[in-house]
Formats: structure tokens, C-alpha cells, sequence
């Protein structure tokens, strides 16, 4: 269920920055209308596969993993919205496989908080949309699973761009590239994945994102 609100008119004149180092957007132009609030719940399973060639070897893991939250959208403009965002996970597992070998592992359970900025350059409606967005997060872990959740801890800030092309009603592609601008660590963790620069390519099917 998704909870819609509007709150009073107000007028916002200064400059946006879509992170460091980023050019400032004016937002001059024209006042903001009024804002709408969009608060939405959040319970996803993902079943990511991934395949690597080493020393000869096919290397296959599957993972299973299950995350619940609520993300909360506060829309100025069909441009311009900020999102704040809480999930928790209970936990993954990941089965390994190369050669004759097979491994299951289990993984540790987190606690996410975000807020985010994003800035249309071509707002969704049309067959193309590109946006920008920036942001910052943080990742309680308890590694195992069973040991206490906020033993250690992550802070990240991004930046990055995404654009999206929809093929009539049946599908859309998206390709995401997100730069890293601070990596902040605190308590024992191991060295994790240290590739500031991400990208990733989707398909979405439009008619189930109407019925959520």
C-alpha cells in the first residue's frame, strides 16, 4: 500500500549540488510547487547469479537473499525528488560451485538507512529517461548472521547516472553507473569489494511495476 500526501506550498531558491564536485543545478528558474510525500513499503527477494572464469575453472554462485523496509519519496517537481530509505535483512545464502565442488555459505544479517538526491535530465513518460543522482548511506552488519548486528558499520556517499529505455509496454532496459566518493569504516570487517566504480545493466517488465 502506498500512502500519498501534500504538503503546504513553499518556495526554494538557491542551488542544488549533486555531489562533490559536481556542477550546480539552479533551481532560480522558478519556485517549487507544492511538494508530494509518497511513502512506500518495501519486501524484496533477489536471486543474483554470478559467473567467473579462474585458472581454467567455470566458477557458479547462486544467491538467495530477502530484504523488508519502507522508503519514503518527498517529489518537488517531476524533476527533482529526494528519497530516504530503511531496510533490514535477515541474511543470505550463497551456494558456490567450480568443478566438482560445492560450497554453501551463509551471510550476515544488515540494517540500511539511505537519503538520496535525484535530478531528471529527462523525466519518465517518454521512451527515454536519464537521471542523476547522489546520495548517502549507512550499513549496520553483524558478520556471521548470528553475532550482534551493529558491530560494525558503513558509511558511503555516491554519485552517478542512470538511463532507461522502454520498448512500448512489454519491457525496459537500464544501465547504472555509480562512482564512489567516501568509503567511511568502522569496527572488524574484511577488505569487501574496493571498486569505487560500479556499473550494472537491468530489465524491468513495466506491468508488473504498475501493480506494485
Amino acid at each position: 500500500m502506498t500512502v500519498r500526501a501534500t504538503l503546504l506550498q513553499t518556495r526554494v531558491r538557491g542551488l542544488l549540488l549533486l555531489g562533490a564536485g559536481a556542477a550546480p543545478i539552479s533551481l532560480l528558474a522558478a519556485p517549487l510547487q507544492a511538494q508530494t510525500v509518497t511513502v512506500s513499503p518495501i519486501a524484496n527477494i533477489s536471486f543474483p547469479t554470478k559467473f567467473s572464469l579462474r585458472e581454467g575453472t567455470l566458477r557458479v554462485s547462486q544467491k538467495v537473499g530477502f530484504r523488508l523496509g519502507a522508503r519514503m519519496t518527498l517529489r518537488f517537481t517531476d524533476r527533482f525528488d529526494v528519497t530516504n530509505t530503511v531496510t533490514y535483512s535477515p541474511g543470505s545464502a550463497t551456494l558456490h560451485g567450480a568443478g566438482e565442488r560445492i560450497e554453501l555459505m551463509s551471510g550476515s544479517h544488515s540494517l540500511a538507512g539511505s537519503a538520496a538526491a535525484r535530478y531528471w535530465l529527462r523525466p519518465p513518460g517518454g521512451p527515454l529517461a536519464w537521471e542523476l543522482h547522489t546520495g548517502v548511506g549507512m550499513v549496520f552488519r553483524g558478520q556471521p548472521s548470528h553475532m550482534d548486528l551493529f558491530e560494525s558499520s558503513t558509511l558511503n556517499a555516491v554519485l552517478g547516472t542512470a538511463v532507461r529505455y522502454q520498448v512500448g509496454r512489454l519491457v525496459s532496459f537500464t544501465v547504472k553507473a555509480q562512482q564512489r566518493l567516501l568509503r567511511v569504516r568502522f569496527g572488524e570487517q574484511d577488505g569487501g569489494n574496493s571498486r569505487p566504480l560500479r556499473m550494472a545493466f537491468g530489465v524491468g517488465l513495466p506491468i508488473l511495476e504498475r501493480l506494485r
